[in-house]
């Protein structure tokens, strides 16, 4: 990886991921895995709606990502086993705070109603402090940003054997280029 890019060790990822109680937090910790299991960029984890993560009767294994400013294919992302397992407590949430099962309604809900279009849809924004709030828990020593967390997916998919082409797929950047300058390099955790 490029140097300079940050991304969290694996002692990181857990100290990350400990620093959460409660059921809102469990939420929050589940965003974390989500995200990691990813590589989603943060504006497509807000948009996602249930009907893009779950069927009506089961998660799905593979999500699928329409970029809407461009003509291309939808990227398809497998959903791991840990991915699904966020997906299912974060459903389970949804429904302890009152939200019905609405396949068309937010996947990852607030718990106060957006002031722009006045839906309980989470923003970057709230993302974003979840993430920082879990980092200050953690005591990491570095910024952690949800971009972070893209680059420690895009890290691990790397250091399992996958090459540039399959992760800029799996990451939607438009050309090759974006991912070997950013990925194509020796990887430092």
């Amino acid at each position: 990886m490029k140097n300079g890019i940050a991304t969290l060790s694996n002692d990181d990822t857990l100290a990350l991921m400990k620093g959460t109680w409660g059921r809102a937090q469990e939420r929050d910790r589940q965003i974390l895995q989500f995200l990691l299991h990813t590589g989603l960029k943060i504006n497509e984890f807000v948009s996602l709606n249930v009907v893009d993560v779950y069927s009506g009767k089961r998660v799905k294994k593979v999500l699928v990502i329409t970029d809407a400013h461009s003509t291309k294919v939808p990227r398809r992302i497998p959903l791991d086993r840990e991915a699904r397992e966020a997906i299912a407590v974060i459903l389970e949430f949804n429904e302890s705070q009152g939200m019905e099962s609405n396949l068309e309604g937010p996947f990852i809900i607030s718990r106060q109603r957006n002031r722009k279009d006045g839906s309980y849809r989470i923003t970057s924004r709230q993302v974003q402090r979840i993430v920082k709030t879990l980092r200050e828990d953690a005591e990491l020593e570095f910024k952690t940003t949800p971009q972070t967390l893209r680059h420690t997916f895009a890290r691990g998919i790397l250091e399992q054997g996958t090459d540039l082409k399959t992760l800029q797929t799996l990451l939607g950047h438009r050309s090759i280029k974006t991912t070997r300058d950013l990925y194509g390099f020796e990887i430092h955790a």
